[in-house]
C-alpha cells in the first residue's frame, strides 16, 4: 500500500501554496508560477496545484521547472512529475505532491509498471533506477559507462511487465527482459531518443521519436525497425520533435508535434496530414498538446504565451491567455474525466 503523509496546516498556507482559480487575462499581469496547473472545466479556469508535503511541514513546488507529467496506468489520481530537481509524485490528483526518496538531480523520464503500481523506473542522469516499494527506496538497475549518455526515455511492456525499454541521448534503445537485471541493445538511431510510445492494443508495437531525425517503429518488440519518415519528408521541420501522443479514441491514430506544427496519422504512422492551425506552418513553437479522450475533434495545444482549443478538429480555434508566464511543457487530460486538464510548466529560458 502507498503510504500517506498527513499534515495539519492553516487555510492561509493552503491558499498560498495551492493557489486559487485563475482566469485567462492580461499575460503581462500573470505571475511566473511554475509547477502544475489544473482545470476542472475544460480550461475555462485554472488552479495552481503546487502544495508540497514533506516531513518538516508543507511548502510549494511553484518554483519547480516541470519536464514531464504522467498518469499511473492503473490510477489517474496518481501522477508522476519529472524535473531537474528530482522526481515528485501525487496520489490525490495533484492536490499535494511529495518527493521520491533519495532521487536528487535531473530525472528526465519515468515509467510505471502497468501491472504493479509500486514498481517504478526512473532515468537519473546516465542510470536507470527502480523502486519496488512506491518510491520509498531505489536501486540502480542500469549504469552506462559514459556519463554523457543520459537516459531520456523509458517504457514498460503492459503484456509482459518484465520487459523494459530505455533510450538515451546518444540514440541507443536498450531492452531488458527481466525487469532490469540484464540489458541488451535493441537498436542505435544515432540521435537522441525523445519518446517511446507503446501501442495500447499490442505492446509489441512501439513508436520511437528521435530529437531531430524523425520517427521509427517496431512491430515485434524491437527485433526489427521501420523508418516512418517517408511520410514526413514533405513537411519542413517535421523531423524536429516536440511531442507524440496517441489519439485515445481511434486505433492506429497519432498526433505529432514538430517544428512544422501539428501532424496527424490515422494509419499507424505510414502517412501524415497537417492539422490546420491559425498560424502558418513552422512559424510557432508548440510546447504542449492533448486530445480529449471523449472526442478526437477536441484538441488543445499551448505555445509560450497562448493556449489554443478546437472542438472541430482544427477548422476553428479559440485562443486564450495562459495562467502563468512560465513555459508550458506538458498537457494531460484525465482519461476518465475529460473536463480535467493538467498543465505542467517549466522556467522561461534565461536571457
Amino acid at each position: 500500500m502507498r503510504g500517506k503523509l498527513t499534515l495539519v496546516f492553516t487555510a492561509a498556507l493552503a491558499l498560498m501554496v495551492s493557489g486559487c482559480a485563475i482566469r485567462f487575462g492580461n499575460q503581462s499581469q500573470a505571475p511566473v508560477v511554475l509547477g502544475v496547473f489544473k482545470s476542472g472545466d475544460r480550461t475555462e479556469n485554472w488552479v495552481a496545484k503546487n502544495l508540497f508535503l514533506h516531513s518538516g511541514g508543507a511548502g510549494t513546488i511553484a518554483g519547480v521547472s516541470v519536464m514531464s507529467v504522467i498518469f499511473d496506468p492503473q490510477d489517474t489520481n496518481a501522477l508522476y512529475l519529472t524535473s531537474s530537481d528530482g522526481l515528485l509524485y501525487s496520489y490525490d490528483a495533484g492536490e499535494s505532491w511529495q518527493r521520491a526518496n533519495s532521487l536528487t538531480g535531473p530525472v528526465r523520464t519515468v515509467a510505471i509498471d502497468p501491472g504493479n503500481k509500486c514498481v517504478i523506473y526512473a532515468g537519473l542522469n546516465h542510470t536507470v533506477v527502480k523502486s519496488v516499494d512506491c518510491s520509498r527506496s531505489w536501486a540502480e538497475v542500469y549504469l552506462d559507462e559514459k556519463p554523457e549518455k543520459v537516459i531520456t526515455a523509458l517504457g514498460v511492456d503492459f503484456f509482459n511487465n518484465l520487459i523494459i525499454y530505455a533510450g538515451n541521448s546518444a540514440g541507443d534503445v536498450l531492452k531488458s527482459d527481466d525487469g532490469g537485471v540484464t540489458w541488451r541493445v535493441s537498436n542505435r538511431f544515432k540521435n537522441a531518443i525523445s519518446r517511446f510510445l507503446i501501442d495500447p492494443s499490442d505492446s509489441r508495437v512501439i513508436y520511437v521519436a528521435t530529437a531531430q531525425q524523425g520517427l521509427f517503429k517496431t512491430t515485434d518488440g524491437g527485433v526489427t525497425w521501420t523508418d516512418l519518415n517517408n511520410g514526413l519528408q514533405q513537411y519542413s521541420g517535421a523531423f524536429e520533435f516536440r511531442h507524440l501522443i496517441f489519439d485515445p479514441t481511434q486505433a492506429n491514430s497519432l498526433l505529432l508535434v514538430a517544428k512544422y506544427g501539428l501532424l496527424k496519422s490515422e494509419d499507424a504512422g505510414e502517412t501524415w496530414q497537417p492539422v490546420t492551425l491559425i498560424t502558418p506552418p513552422a512559424s510557432t513553437d508548440i510546447l504542449a498538446v492533448a486530445i480529449s479522450p471523449a472526442d478526437n475533434q477536441e484538441i488543445y495545444y499551448a505555445t509560450a504565451s497562448t493556449f489554443y482549443q478546437t472542438f472541430d478538429g482544427g477548422q476553428n480555434w479559440i485562443t486564450k491567455r495562459l495562467p502563468t508566464r512560465g513555459v508550458p511543457s506538458v498537457m494531460l487530460i484525465d482519461p476518465t474525466n475529460p473536463n480535467v486538464v493538467y498543465l505542467g510548466v517549466a522556467a522561461p529560458p534565461s536571457r
